[in-house]
């Protein structure tokens, strides 16, 4: 075996499953029987760096195409102590939020040897001027750069792709491994994308039973995390959770699971209640919305406008806009200014928009406000949207500025976290598309609320609920202790009129026919699945001759399959922006990315100032570079992105429904085939729909249209209703309907209690909880 210091140019193939690669290096040191400045190396590397330093230890070899190159067995990273390198590689992604001030402070305190020095005495860095997080960062740091490649290339050996490693790493850093073998099951609780299948894989290497009570508690949680991240529940009925777990552990007994339920709730880690069980944060979330919002409600309004100010408030906002509102209208403007807390839902044409400029005009009369503070840096209104777009959408409509609620929150900015949020002081909050928000960030929206006087939920109700788990929205109507509008009436009449009454059409569930017809704004093509790619090429070359690039936004139901949308997104990559000789690319995650292609945002970046949903253009690459690989504009902003970031990113030509909620495009073609199936339901249809603000192409397979239209779905199964209804319970007035088409109700709800049961095998057996509700026909054997 020989070695050699190396210097790498360019990772010129990688493989995420087994980290083989292959990279282009500069050789620093010598390298015995070899004369050139530049080699080859290829291997197995759990972490490489492009303009990273490093000795590699292997042997010359050669290949039958590529000829000589070095096969490299173990290497090691050279730690820079030159400053210029060190202040570099300090401030490079390995050090999040250690940026080159901070690491310039770093090398002027502790000197050029600075990582050997932390290395031995991680004391030191009390003796820099860092925030609490840059001095962990920069520890975690100096401790993964021994550690990090030997995790990575082992758990590689057990099929853990790098992207898992990864995760499992940042939570239990250099004890990973340790962790691993003492309970290859605990980390499917602590780390997403690591599985039952993976752990079980490693507990069939470590000898582990089938009926060892880690291997249980590792189902059952498994089983109950899919339950909310897949299926957005948040609880799930003990009887499935028994079959369901039965069957991924395959044991025939319910007696072992069982006992290891009533185990992880005497732990605190699983609450039951009743024939439900759930994971104790997801419980507890529901309650701290409840009890925040029962808050929210019993605050003492000392302000409260007479009602003869708020129809004349009204009555001015109505001159002021050269607009009339119909009685439903007004009721909603009244609810909002007359309450704590009030709730407007309807779908497009009804006139959310029209009522959240009356609400604002309105207010602003009633509470004598001075439009100067209107801009000010503590405005009395509070606008906010869980997408940039959609936040974008609001500010465009009511003049007034708006913010993600990530943003309003100052969620993850600076040395924020969740304990450490703005308070939201004024006069109200209105907060849009609110189907989109899930129970995580509605918890802490409504505990960030401090002393604004009304709070208004907007959204459609309709629409797909949103991605995380729950169905705030949904719950907050459902549960009749909010005074609540429901708007039905169309107002808008405009040129996209048609494609408004499709939707109603659509969310009302009948007349599917009236999707295929041939109308001003919108029509259908009908194509087997093969052939969607093909239309949906013709239908964007010939669109382009009429609408601008960015104004054209395809859609589909899923990522993968031939109508998915990655093979579109290939399609139209090739004619909007196709290959040029010697164009600068970047291949990630089997995408590639060029100069000018639209990209989406798939996470919340608030370091960034960027949101899941957000749109973007590429402006420059640089595929030299790992931390700066690649700019680009959004919304006027340039924002550069590192080779980690942009596993957030995707190309935006074709973007999944549930991406483009709360946005709306001029021209929209939707692809829907029985591909889907699995997805093809009313609210999706209706979702994607009602994202076309002009012109609506639909194309696939009719009976996937029919499907959709005629398949209402499950609601999804959560506890925040319920636990609603118990902390608002009271006697109150019933606001009566103004209209037939108009609920708007201020319901008296009786409290009912939950009771807890600890679930045991005598409990199953003597049927105080049934364990086969709904499955009366499935037979199962009992331990002997």
């Amino acid at each position: 075996m020989t070695e050699f210091t190396g210097k790498v140019k360019r990772i010129v193939f990688e493989n995420d499953k087994n980290l083989f690669k292959i990279l282009d290096a500069t050789l620093i040191s010598e390298l015995p029987d070899y004369d050139r400045k530049e080699i080859k190396i290829t291997g197995n590397f759990g972490d490489i760096q492009v303009g990273g330093t490093y000795l590699f230890h292997g042997q010359l070899v050669v290949h039958n195409k590529f000829g000589l190159q070095f096969n490299c067995e173990s290497y090691q990273q050279s730690l820079p102590h030159e400053k210029d390198s060190l202040i570099n590689f300090l401030s490079s992604s390995k050090f999040p939020g250690i940026g080159k001030k901070a690491a310039e402070k770093i090398v002027s305190v502790l000197g050029d040897n600075a990582l050997s020095v932390l290395k031995d005495k991680p004391e030191k860095v009390a003796t820099l001027s860092l925030t609490k997080k840059q001095k962990d960062s920069l520890l975690n740091g100096v401790s993964a750069m021994d550690s990090y490649s030997e995790i990575v290339l082992k758990l590689a050996q057990y099929g853990l792709n790098k992207k898992v490693a990864n995760r499992l790493y940042q939570i239990y850093h250099g004890e990973t491994i340790n962790k691993l073998k003492a309970d290859p099951y605990a980390a499917i609780a602590d780390v997403s994308g690591y599985a039952f299948k993976s752990a079980d894989r490693m507990g069939t290497n470590l000898n582990m039973a089938r009926d060892d009570p880690k291997r249980i508690s590792g189902a059952v949680f498994q089983i109950m995390l899919d339950e909310v991240n897949k299926e957005g529940n948040t609880y799930i009925k003990l009887a499935d959770l028994l079959t369901r777990s039965s069957k991924l552990l395959a044991l025939d007994q319910f007696d072992p699971i069982a006992n290891c339920i009533n185990k992880l709730q005497h732990e605190g880690k699983v609450v039951v209640s009743g024939d439900e069980a759930a994971l104790q944060n997801i419980f507890q979330t529901e309650n701290e919305i409840a009890l925040a919002m029962k808050n929210l409600v019993n605050r003492q309004n000392s302000d409260q406008f007479k009602e003869k100010d708020v129809q004349a408030a009204i009555e001015k906002a109505e001159k002021q806009l050269k607009i009339e509102y119909d009685d439903t209208q007004k009721m909603a403007i009244k609810n909002a200014l007359t309450n704590p807390i009030s709730i407007l839902t309807g779908g497009p044409g009804t006139g959310k928009t029209t009522i959240i400029n009356g609400i604002l005009l309105a207010l602003q009369k009633l509470a004598e406000i001075p439009a100067s503070t209107l801009y000010s840096s503590d405005p009395p209104f509070l606008l906010a949207a869980p997408t940039g777009r959609a936040a974008k959408r609001m500010e465009e409509i009511t003049g007034i500025t708006a913010k993600t609620i990530h943003r309003l929150l100052g969620l993850g900015i600076g040395e924020n976290d969740a304990t450490d949020l703005n308070e939201l002081n004024g006069e109200i909050l209105i907060i849009d598309e609110m189907s989109m928000v899930d129970m995580f960030l509605f918890k802490q929206l409504v505990n960030s609320i401090d002393q604004t006087k009304h709070v208004v939920f907007v959204g459609d109700k309709d629409q797909l609920p949103s991605v995380g788990p729950g169905n705030v929205f949904s719950d907050l109507i459902k549960a009749d202790v909010f005074p609540t509008t429901v708007l039905e009436q169309i107002h808008r009449q405009g040129d996209d009129s048609s494609i408004i009454t499709l939707a109603h059409a659509i969310n009302e569930g009948q007349n599917p026919q009236i999707i295929f017809k041939k109308t001003k704004n919108y029509s259908f093509i009908s194509c087997p699945t093969h052939e969607v790619d093909h239309v949906v090429q013709q239908i964007v070359e010939k669109a382009l001759n009429h609408f601008d690039q960015d104004d054209i936004q395809v859609l589909g139901a899923m990522y993968q399959g031939e109508g998915g949308v990655i093979n579109l997104n290939n399609v139209i990559q090739a004619i909007v922006n196709p290959t040029k000789t010697e164009s600068k690319f970047l291949e990630i995650h089997d995408e590639i990315f060029r100069i000018g292609d639209r990209i989406l945002q798939l996470q919340n970046n608030p370091e960034k100032d960027i949101y899941n949903g957000q749109i973007g253009k590429i402006v420059s690459i640089d595929n030299t570079s790992t931390k700066n690989c690649m700019i680009a504009d959004f919304d006027g902003r340039e924002i550069s992105f590192s080779k980690k970031d942009m596993f957030d990113l995707t190309r935006a030509y074709a973007i999944t429904i549930h991406k483009a909620q709360g946005s709306e495009f001029p021209l929209v073609i939707l692809s829907l085939t029985m591909q889907n199936y699995v997805m093809l339901k009313r609210n999706l249809l209706y979702t994607a729909v009602t994202r076309a603000a002009q012109n609506l192409v639909l194309i696939g397979d009719p009976h996937a249209y029919t499907m959709a239209l005629t398949n209402s779905g499950n609601d999804r199964q959560t506890g925040l209703c319920k636990k609603l209804k118990k902390q608002l319970a009271k006697n109150g007035e019933e606001t009566l309907s103004l209209k037939e088409k108009a609920k708007i109700k201020a319901a008296v709800v009786s409290s009912n209690s939950e009771t807890s049961y600890i679930l045991t095998p005598e409990l199953i057996y003597s049927g105080e909880i049934d364990p086969m509700i709904g499955m009366q026909d499935v037979a199962i054997k009992r331990k002997k």
